[in-house]
């Protein structure tokens, strides 16, 4: 791909033009804080997966610099990880909607277009994007479905505070108003929009270059259109997210450019503790969010740590 093309994409839309307003349930909007304040919300995903994955998440909330975490309902571990959230109050839980990769809550006759005979969804994204472009039943069982995730969060006394979904499917053209209708409904203030910025993802690791650019062309149309529907639904979304570029490789090094370069305004990284195959005391993004350096950063750098709902 032409140099000038990447450096071309990487100032254009693929990057929030202006920052956003946030909105609560009642459709009420303001900033978060005035002054040109620094803040950042960092969150770790698939908490409930697994039990290594749990105990990452509440080391990282009670040593680390992790504020909030996203829930799997369907996850092999889920109920522990419920269990385990009420022993840090300070962590913001919201809730990982699933309908790919992963395992259903309810029966699977009553998700039948979704997932197979065993509940589980389909490991391609494509695929069930095309199902629920095209069939409004399956969109009929996306809509219970993800209800039903949300319930057995508030079943087990937990509130959410946020929404996003396995691998940001969340803002699929078919999905997104479902997921924001439902937290609407069940009062939930904000929503994930995976607005990466692209020119900081490209200077910090040119490596797989040509993927970022087509995932960022992609997500850009996605998140514009996601954006309208959450302020339209009086829902809190922040003005850029970081993390997704680097899915499944964000370190220590990689926390501390976000830091040093993060702009004025609400943002998130998110991040996945307690992933990596091998000792864990080896893993990358659990040792980052533990990191001294990063939080001394963070202190040096008039940086909030803070949740954006």
């Amino acid at each position: 791909m032409p140099r000038h093309w990447v450096t071309s994409l990487a100032k254009r839309s693929l990057t929030p033009r202006n920052s956003v307003r946030s909105c609560d349930v009642d459709g009420g909007c303001g900033t978060w804080r005035d002054g040109g304040v620094r803040q950042l919300a960092v969150t770790a995903d698939d908490f409930g997966v697994s039990g290594r994955v749990n105990a990452a998440v509440v080391r990282a909330a009670q040593e680390g610099i992790l504020t909030g975490t996203s829930w799997m309902a369907g996850g092999g571990a889920a109920d522990e990880a419920l269990a385990r959230a009420h022993d840090v109050p300070q962590l913001a839980l919201g809730i990982h909607l699933t309908f790919v990769l992963g395992r259903a809550v309810l029966p699977p006759r009553l998700v039948s277009e979704l997932a197979d005979d065993d509940g589980r969804f389909p490991a391609s994204p494509v695929r069930q994007g095309v199902r629920l472009a095209a069939s409004r039943t399956s969109r009929d069982q996306l809509r219970a479905e993800l209800r039903a995730q949300i319930e057995r969060c508030l079943a087990a006394d937990h509130t959410p505070r946020h929404l996003d979904a396995h691998l940001d499917f969340h803002v699929h053209p078919a999905v997104f108003p479902i997921v924001a209708a439902l937290a609407r409904e069940y009062r939930v203030p904000a929503v994930r929009i995976p607005r990466d910025p692209l020119g900081p993802a490209l200077a910090f690791d040119r490596r797989h270059a040509p993927r970022k650019l087509v995932e960022a062309a992609i997500f850009a149309i996605l998140c514009r259109r996601a954006v309208r529907i959450a302020h339209d639904h009086g829902l809190r979304v922040a003005d850029r997210v970081y993390g997704h570029h680097q899915t499944g490789a964000v370190d220590e090094r990689y926390v501390l450019h976000v830091i040093r370069d993060l702009p004025a305004g609400v943002s998130e990284l998110y991040c996945h503790p307690g992933a990596y195959p091998g000792a864990t005391e080896d893993d990358p993004e659990l040792s980052a969010l533990l990191s001294r350096d990063v939080r001394g950063a963070c202190e040096r750098g008039g940086v909030e740590l803070r949740h954006y709902a």
